[in-house]
């Protein structure tokens, strides 16, 4: 079906026209001595992927995010009681010591739920409609009001294939919602760009696009882009060569740290050294980390190794130790992922992606947590967690 682009760059105009006139004053005051404002990373992000509630099955994001502007029936299916499940999340999340938060905007999910959720695509990509727009707004102001700050990942078209296309649609998205609560965009999903060249080009012209945008509120932003773990310590050489190449002025050097490389059982010093294998590749970017991702995925019943509860606190121990206990540059990092993440209603689906959600389920509208929870709670909000840990060590 053809594209009528001029049709969505009017429509981007108009809504850009009324979002400059609104935010002038604050942009003005906020920018006068002509300097963008940085994150400070004298205090990392401490964060969390928040992605899903009690199960994949109604009750992700897209659908959450549905059912607390329009009500419980959204999406087709009731689940009582979202919107309580939503704000006793985000308490426990508080209480845990997370500062930030880590939302997932993308085309696919979108795509994912047209069916169920009444979606039109045409209103969704590659502009964003203001009735999708609204409903972001409204989840993200739900977090905001918690006092949490906000990273923002913006996925497009499948194979990278429409970066001009994922432009309009990120823009889109950016002039919608309230960008005064976000604090960090990562742009694309699991971009791979020393592995794959296209990955490259479509990085080599989003990125730039955004880090030097012609408008004030958009150029205002911080930016960085979303990549994986690498699989071998090559591949993370050959990454932290091509970024430092190809994007020198950037402040901050994204990284996914996921682990699970060791056998059940392992001990938290095992899983500290082979993080730290990677973190010292990493490192040599000069860069501060900006880890997007880590976390560790239990088993599921179709597997016979069993990792279980035991062994995500000891890499978790691990992790800690590697990233934060040794005198090293501070380093934001965001663990996968809050709520339960399972299938609740087809457990025989739960392989390769789950579970990694910390929440074993939720009772009376309460997050079930367990021993990883706890333990990362010590380490957010304790002063001498290294201390303790090194005296195990």
């Amino acid at each position: 079906m053809m594209i009528n682009k001029s049709f969505f760059w009017q429509a981007l105009l108009n809504r850009l026209l009324v979002t400059l006139c609104l935010n002038f004053f604050i942009i003005v005051s906020a920018y006068a001595d002509g300097n963008k404002t940085t994150l400070s990373i004298s205090q990392p992000a401490k964060g969390i992927n928040f992605f899903y509630l009690d199960g994949r099955d109604q009750e992700d994001l897209v659908q959450v995010a549905e059912k607390l502007y329009y009500g419980d029936d959204a999406c087709k299916g009731t689940r009582a009681h979202v919107s309580k499940r939503f704000k006793n999340t985000l308490k426990s999340i508080k209480q845990a010591g997370f500062k930030w938060v880590r939302l997932l905007i993308s085309k696919d999910f979108y795509h994912i739920y047209a069916n169920r959720c009444g979606f039109n695509m045409e209103e969704v990509y590659p502009v964003l409609a203001e009735k999708h727009v609204n409903v972001l707004t409204n989840l993200i102001e739900n977090i905001a009001q918690e006092g949490l700050k906000i990273e923002v990942v913006l996925s497009g078209t499948k194979w990278f294939a429409e970066p001009e296309n994922d432009i309009l649609f990120f823009e889109s998205i950016l002039l919608g919602i309230p960008s005064q609560h976000i604090d960090m965009v990562m742009l694309g999903g699991d971009v791979q760009p020393a592995n794959a060249k296209y990955q490259a080009d479509w990085l080599k012209k989003v990125l730039p696009h955004f880090l030097n945008h012609e408008l004030i509120e958009l150029g205002a932003l911080n930016y960085l882009f979303d990549t994986v773990t690498y699989r071998n310590k090559e591949q993370a050489t050959n990454y932290v060569a091509w970024v430092t190449q190809e994007f020198p002025t950037l402040e901050y050097l994204p990284v996914n740290l996921y682990n699970r490389s060791l056998p059940p059982g392992s001990v938290w010093q095992d899983y500290a050294k082979a993080i730290n294998e990677y973190a010292e590749i990493y490192r040599k970017s000069n860069l501060p980390l900006w880890i997007d991702e880590y976390g560790f995925r239990l088993s599921n019943n179709s597997e016979e190794e069993k990792y279980t509860e035991a062994d995500r606190v000891e890499y978790l121990k691990g992790f800690h130790h590697a990233l934060f206990c040794n005198k090293q540059s501070p380093a934001a990092h965001f663990i996968w992922t809050a709520g339960n993440d399972r299938y609740k209603a087809s457990p025989e689906k739960d392989y390769g992606r789950t579970p990694f959600g910390l929440f074993e389920s939720y009772t009376d509208n309460m997050p079930v947590t367990g021993d990883a929870w706890r333990e990362l709670s010590l380490f957010n909000t304790g002063s001498s967690y290294c201390e303790r840990l090194n005296e195990l060590d």
